[in-house]
């Protein structure tokens, strides 16, 4: 009797009456309650965007969003998993219906999560937040706009270099194994500037893995790296095949002073596959690596509010 009526009052919660029983259930660490809110929540979504509602959809967005990481500060990583499933599954409705605007709310929503979950030591809630990240990745259009590209690569770093800081060699290398996927998708679609962004925040993560003596993930940085700089290279996109090169040669260098054998290894091999690209650096880049520092700095602000 009891659940039933459990079950009922979930299906009947209004929005307003979600919102407010999920912020308490958390304060309480209450979770039957706070996943009734959320699949009210959920539902009420999901209801608007069959109508069209966006701007009703992105509120409740953004509710959800302020939930999960409340109680990510409270360590409930149940909630945080629960939580970057269910918008996961919204996006892909999103998508069906071709609301891009809705699509790029919740893949920001679940990458502030997977950047919460990391900073407060969820490992598992921060690896499903970037797993549903990359699922969303991959069903999203093939024509992304730039601004767009950069802001899923910079949510991934975000979210590996919060893993880094408290010392989860798996967030940090689940980051750089998404953040190889969009570079060599980028690459495929002849997309030279996002290549190169996805090549400097791979350098990013690539450095605090080896200041945290994480010898498997600079591994995997350095051939995500790799492989990024000879498909560009096979697709003449000559400033990223160098950038490739030049940013391994330092990762090399840290590998060694950090005493981390197989990435040193890796990294040395990777260089030397790249090196007969026989392409100099040059100023004309100048303006387009500040072009690109600018972008990520834009959106990382935007993503940390």
């Amino acid at each position: 009797m009891t659940d039933e009526r459990g079950v009922q009052r979930m299906i009947t919660l209004n929005e307003a009456e979600a919102v407010k029983i999920g912020f308490f259930a958390v304060e309480e660490k209450d979770y039957s309650r706070i996943f009734q809110a959320l699949d009210s929540l959920t539902g009420t979504a999901a209801g608007f965007l069959s109508k069209n509602e966006e701007a009703d959809v992105q509120r409740i967005i953004h509710s959800i969003e302020g939930i999960a990481k409340a109680a990510a500060e409270n360590k409930m990583e149940l909630v945080t998993i629960n939580s970057a499933l269910a918008l996961g599954k919204l996006a892909r409705t999103a998508a069906e219906k071709g609301s891009e605007s809705i699509l790029s709310e919740i893949f920001i929503a679940i990458g502030k999560l997977g950047i919460a979950a990391a900073t407060n030591s969820l490992e598992t809630g921060s690896k499903v937040a970037a797993t549903t990240l990359m699922e969303i990745w991959k069903f999203s259009p093939q024509q992304q706009s730039r601004e767009k590209i950069i802001t899923f690569s910079v949510i991934l770093k975000e979210i590996g270099a919060s893993g880094a800081k408290q010392g989860t060699e798996e967030v940090v290398l689940n980051a750089a194994t998404g953040l190889g996927e969009i570079g060599k998708r980028a690459v495929s679609e002849n997309l030279e500037f996002e290549t190169i962004s996805t090549i400097l925040l791979l350098e990013e993560i690539g450095k605090l893995a080896a200041e945290k003596y994480f010898d498997e993930a600079l591994s995997s940085t350095a051939l995500s790296i790799e492989e990024i700089g000879k498909l560009a290279l096979r697709k003449g996109l000559n400033e990223a095949a160098l950038q490739s090169q030049l940013v391994l040669e330092p990762l090399r260098v840290q590998a060694e002073e950090q005493l981390l054998t197989n990435s040193s290894i890796v990294t040395e091999m990777a260089l030397d596959s790249l090196k007969s690209t026989g392409f100099t650096d040059s100023e004309d880049k100048v303006e387009m690596f500040q072009e690109i520092k600018d972008l990520q700095t834009k959106i990382q602000s935007t993503i940390l509010l």
